[in-house]
């Protein structure tokens, strides 16, 4: 049976003595600590997550990321976000549970501390977070269909971490790991900012192919592709938390013409910026959106 101690009152979903759920909902801080050795998926639904260790600084992941991470004993796990409308799902498995899954002697643990500073960037995995918290099942098939949701996040996790980055990982030198983080910091620092390739790699002090290439390696994505999700997840929060215009908020994310930011908020979310103010539905996720198109 999984032991922990929680902060306050919150209620872990139990599906069985190696694996516990819940959902937190706008929430400024969390913690959890562990009297034994765990395995915690972290999904963000919702928002930006921030979540730390014991032994680590805070690290972010972004609405449709996700992270799986390893927690020794007496260990505590927080978990907080800056966004007033955050949601997330958190996991927890038991070690000796996870670890009967593999024939290889702990093949799980070495490749999740390989990856354990790194987001997980899989869409799939969100359609199933939804099954999990809107679970429509009888109470007699409850369980059952709780348990194979939880291990399928678990497996598309795993998976993604072994066969689309995890070896390039292991073969990127620390000097070649470390420009690329330098590079994501910077692209975090400011949002209002279009870097271009050269522009970081000049800043960074790099040769613009291998900054590329290191990227691509270490985080799945290219460079212009997260600086957009950078952009579009923030304007989607000021949409929500402020009562600025639509020029003002294209202003701040680096676009100099509203009409041009309307285009691509609109191919990145597949409603207009005006929506999420008009239109309920719109605070959604397309996941919400494709959840409630199928019930």
């Amino acid at each position: 049976m999984i032991n922990l101690a929680l902060d306050h009152n919150y209620k872990l979903i139990k599906i069985s003595d190696h694996i516990q759920f819940g959902e937190l909902n706008a929430f400024s801080g969390f913690e959890m600590k562990f009297n034994e050795e765990v395995y915690v998926s972290l999904i963000a639904v919702r928002q930006t997550c921030l979540y730390s260790t014991s032994n680590s600084n805070a690290l972010a992941i972004q609405e449709r990321e996700s992270i799986v991470i390893h927690v020794s004993k007496d260990r505590s796990l927080n978990i907080h976000s800056p966004q007033i409308d955050s949601r997330c799902i958190v996991i927890i498995y038991s070690s000796s549970f996870i670890d009967r899954l593999c024939i290889e002697d702990r093949k799980f643990l070495k490749l999740i501390e390989a990856y354990k500073r790194h987001s997980i960037q899989d869409d799939s995995i969100y359609p199933l977070t939804l099954e999990l918290l809107h679970n429509s099942m009888p109470e007699y098939l409850r369980n059952i269909q709780q348990k194979s949701k939880v291990l399928e996040i678990f497996f598309k996790q795993l998976t993604h971490i072994s066969t689309h980055q995890a070896e390039n990982i292991f073969n990127l030198k620390k000097v070649e790991m470390k420009k690329a983080e330098d590079a994501r910091q910077l692209i975090d620092s400011d949002v209002s900012n279009s870097y271009t390739i050269p522009e970081l790699a000049r800043i960074i002090g790099t040769n613009e192919q291998y900054l590329k290439k290191h990227f691509k390696q270490l985080y799945g994505t290219t460079i212009h592709n997260y600086i957009l999700k950078n952009k579009m997840q923030h304007a989607k929060e000021l949409l929500i938390t402020s009562e600025l215009k639509i020029a003002a908020i294209a202003n701040k994310i680096g676009y100099k013409h509203a009409t041009h930011f309307t285009t691509a908020f609109k191919k990145y979310f597949g409603f207009l910026p005006n929506s999420m103010r008009f239109n309920w539905i719109a605070y959604l996720s397309p996941y919400y959106l494709e959840f409630l198109c199928i019930i």
